[in-house]
């Protein structure tokens, strides 16, 4: 699972410029990053554009491709949860920020102004740095909007940096992470590991992640 940053803050607080100012930032270094962002409605392709008229017709899911970039626009049932949102770009990405989820259980950092009033929306357990321009009584980092190199150098140290890691073995069910014990996760990997190790036209060399979708009928 990739670390996921949620950006909050109130509303024309700036968090849409610090998210830019992160990517922008962070993908120069090289890293893979990809952003969700909350919002109450949104419309992809215009009314009467051909995506539009393969919705209306009843398409359960619309694909646009081009050359450069790929868009889904499928309807849903509900608000999908963070987790269901990230389980979609599993494997992709380095580190996934987010916009605006404020209930969402991952770490955050919020964009504080003064002239917006002096409380912070965010609980201290779940804040990692603060970008304010007055300073506050908390523990987390706090930084300036001119500060964007430093907290993405912090962001990098604290969630990037890697050294070697043991294999992982993520469940979902429904799109829903499933906590599962190391000794159950080393089962699987190993199981897994020597089924495709047999299977014609496998490199195992190459083999860097291994996705199983299982749907009942």
């Amino acid at each position: 699972m990739p670390p996921v940053i949620s950006i909050v803050g109130k509303s024309n607080s700036g968090k849409t410029q610090l998210l830019q100012g992160l990517v922008s930032h962070l993908q120069s270094k090289g890293y893979r990053i990809a952003a969700i962002k909350h919002s109450k409605k949104f419309d992809l392709e215009a009314q009467g554009k051909d995506s539009w008229k393969l919705a209306e017709a009843g398409s359960a899911a619309v694909m646009l491709s081009s050359p450069d970039r790929v868009a889904l626009i499928e309807p849903v049932s509900r608000e999908q949860s963070l987790d269901e949102l990230v389980y979609k770009l599993l494997g992709k990405y380095d580190l996934i920020f987010t916009e605006s989820f404020k209930k969402a259980g991952a770490v955050k950092i919020e964009v504080h102004r003064s002239d917006q009033g002096h409380d912070l929306i965010t609980s201290p357990l779940e804040l990692f740095a603060v970008v304010t321009d007055e300073p506050l009584s908390v523990s987390a980092p706090q930084f300036s909007s001119q500060d964007i190199t430093q907290l993405a150098d912090i962001i990098e140290e604290g969630f990037l940096r890697s050294g070697d890691h043991e294999d992982e073995v993520q469940l979902f069910v429904n799109g829903s992470p499933i906590p599962i014990k190391t000794y159950v996760q080393d089962i699987v990997s190993r199981v897994v590991i020597a089924m495709i190790s047999t299977l014609k036209g496998v490199d195992m060399d190459d083999v860097h992640q291994v996705d199983v979708r299982l749907r009942r009928g």
